[in-house]
């Protein structure tokens, strides 16, 4: 069983229209998709955001494409319900016919100078190869991983996307968790180019993931 990772960027196009709203907002930020299904004529998705949680509700009641929604303040998560998109209903439709999965999360990056989308697939060896193929114009894939598939389990950096692993591995380099403190949020966002805000929630949610399960772990050795 093979593996491709990589990240697929829309360029001028858009994906959907709920991400266009979100990205025209500076006040939020969608940071990961940690599950997405097909459901009827749309789709349904759990995400990270980070950000002003009151505007993420506002952008999405007055999105028009958005059916049903929730909202947790404390996490940054939610739960969309929406209508699909010609481009989203396009690359799920290849994945379907080549028999791929996908494997959540799913990181939005701006690595390749565009906005786009960090992604993995599961399936044989040929439909890897093929898939590229049959992507729209609009749309352009950054291969960057292929492999044997093997699922991770029990690593505590398992817990972590790619964007906090990041900040975190940057925390720690600069002392930021030295006694008594060698760096600032200011020190660290400048580093990994993010605000210091943006840095300081990072920091929480990562705190808030690693130290429940270390103590979990610690109880079970």
């Amino acid at each position: 069983m093979r593996y491709a990772s990589g990240v697929l960027v829309w360029n001028d196009a858009e994906l959907h229209p709920l991400e266009t709203a979100i990205e025209g907002s500076p006040a939020v930020r969608i940071e990961t998709t940690h599950q997405i299904s097909r459901i009827d004529e749309g789709f349904v998705e759990l995400s990270e955001y980070s950000g002003d949680m009151a505007t993420l509700e506002r952008l999405l009641e007055a999105e028009e494409s958005v059916h049903n929604f929730t909202v947790t303040r404390e996490t940054g998560l939610a739960y969309v319900e929406y209508d699909r998109s010609p481009s989203m209903t396009h690359l799920f439709a290849i994945l379907t016919g080549y028999s791929l999965i996908l494997v959540p999360p799913v990181e939005y990056t701006e690595e390749y100078g565009e906005r786009g989308v960090r992604l993995t697939v599961v399936g044989t060896e040929s439909a890897i190869t093929r898939i590229t193929s049959d992507l729209p114009p609009e749309l352009d894939l950054y291969p960057e991983r292929v492999g044997e598939y093997v699922p991770e389990r029990g690593r505590l950096e398992d817990l972590l996307t790619d964007r906090q692993r990041k900040v975190f591995e940057t925390a720690v380099r600069l002392g930021y968790y030295k006694v008594p403190r060698e760096a600032t949020h200011e020190q660290i966002a400048a580093e990994v180019d993010r605000s210091p805000a943006t840095v300081s929630e990072q920091l929480q949610r990562i705190e808030a993931n690693l130290l429940p399960r270390h103590l979990e772990m610690e109880s079970e050795s």
